[in-house]
């Protein structure tokens, strides 16, 4: 699939009403989200400066120029995501007219503002060093374990693959890759980066305006950020014939990663269900891919079981499973309840039954044999590799992580039923 249709996603059901109600909710948080900014980061300060005595006023004389310096961000900043909403909204055939969209919630306009942190780690130079640390030792391993020859043939799949630069990664280097991704802010936005974007540093934003702490100098905070650092389109050469094979090789598959690749059977839920599409894509995923690549991935379940089955279950006999990322389960705390269908014995009706999404943080060596009771051959595993995600270079203080990398192999001859 040409990157340049990347924003027509496969997806198991229609445009329904609530599937576009959330989609035109992420376009609105992007054309709007000069507005939150605003509240979030420009109002504050300006009230809290004029609330000064003249005196305290002239004890921060550089006060003014940063609010202006924030306004002029923020201005910028809206240039990058309202271009980004009405291209995505062409893209996936919405009406263009803001108006017409659901409105956003706060929760949407807090991942916007992740999303910029995202593109800077995935398709600015300022995520250079995470992406050797993450993505490079994937892509080595990978290409370690298939030559050059016939890459073509090498089925890979990246689950949560973000704003795409990983299948991008896999692509150049000449294997058959297919994205997924759950977040329609991250989807809107890989489409745009891998589609519209043709030539590198060609936009401007900054996505540290929110990060007040842990500053060695204010210029750091309202420091711009290029990018693409690559154009997606880089991988073409302009030989029509070669780019037509190029094309072939990328694809993106929205909606949660269990739902689209699970085995039948598990539990019917607000991540999996028995819609018949659903069930047929599943089902044409068994057994179809050389290579599951998961970064930052595993501890975004809050049922590992099914991750871990579904991983096992679209995977090819003697496929591999190629792994970074920490233990960081993203639910603990959580005790939101949701209802699912628990599986009962064979001929009896599934019993509806509540759910916490916290509850099945496992520490590594639980998930190691876990992995092995699933049908997984741990082939290498490193532990302790240090890095960094979605950091802001020069901050005081970072949050590092000491990550997981593995390569395991599906076994052959074992049953992903527990």
């Amino acid at each position: 699939m040409d990157p340049r249709d990347a924003g027509q996603h496969h997806r198991h059901t229609s445009l329904m009403d609530d599937e576009y109600k959330a989609i035109t909710a992420t376009l609105h948080a992007f054309v709007t989200f000069h507005q939150w900014q605003h509240e979030q980061v420009l109002k504050p300060k300006s009230i809290k400066w004029k609330l000064l005595s003249n005196d305290e006023q002239q004890l921060l004389d550089f006060y003014p120029l940063l609010i202006r310096d924030l306004g002029q961000c923020i201005d910028i900043n809206r240039l990058f995501t309202e271009l980004l909403a009405v291209t995505a909204a062409q893209d996936w055939g919405i009406d263009p007219n803001p108006s017409a969209w659901a409105p956003a919630a706060y929760s949407d306009y807090d991942k916007v503002r992740s999303t910029l942190l995202q593109f800077a780690r995935e398709w600015s130079d300022e995520g250079i060093g995470e992406r050797e640390q993450t993505f490079g030792r994937l892509l080595d391993k990978v290409c370690d374990l298939y030559g050059e020859e016939n890459r073509d043939k090498v089925k890979v799949l990246v689950p949560g693959c973000g704003l795409g630069r990983l299948v991008y990664e896999f692509v150049k280097r000449g294997f058959w890759t297919q994205g997924n991704e759950v977040s329609y802010h991250m989807l809107l936005a890989l489409g745009f980066v891998l589609n519209h974007t043709l030539v590198p540093h060609s936009h401007t934003i900054f996505p540290y305006i929110h990060r007040l702490s842990h500053l060695a100098r204010r210029l750091y905070q309202v420091r711009p950020v290029q990018m693409p650092d690559e154009s997606g389109m880089s991988i073409f050469s302009g030989n029509p014939e070669e780019d037509a094979k190029v094309g072939e090789l990328m694809s993106m598959a929205a909606g949660s990663f269990v739902d689209l690749y699970g085995p039948p059977g598990l539990a019917e839920s607000e991540t999996y269900s028995l819609d018949a599409t659903a069930s047929q894509f599943r089902s044409e995923n068994a057994n179809r891919f050389d290579v599951v690549a998961t970064c930052f991935f595993v501890d975004t379940a809050s049922n590992i079981i099914d991750y871990l089955k579904s991983i096992h279950h679209c995977l090819k006999d003697d496929g591999v499973w190629v792994n970074i990322g920490p233990l960081h389960w993203h639910f603990e705390g959580d005790l939101s309840t949701s209802v699912v269908k628990k599986v009962m014995e064979h001929g009896k009706e599934p019993l509806e039954v509540l759910t916490t999404l916290e509850g099945l943080e496992l520490s590594r060596e639980e998930l190691f044999l876990l992995m092995d009771k699933i049908g997984f051959d741990v082939e290498h595993h490193e532990s302790g590799i240090q890095t960094t995600y979605s950091t802001d270079t020069k901050a005081l203080l970072n949050f590092s992580y000491h990550v997981e990398f593995w390569v395991a192999r599906k076994r052959t001859s074992v049953s992903t039923q527990a």
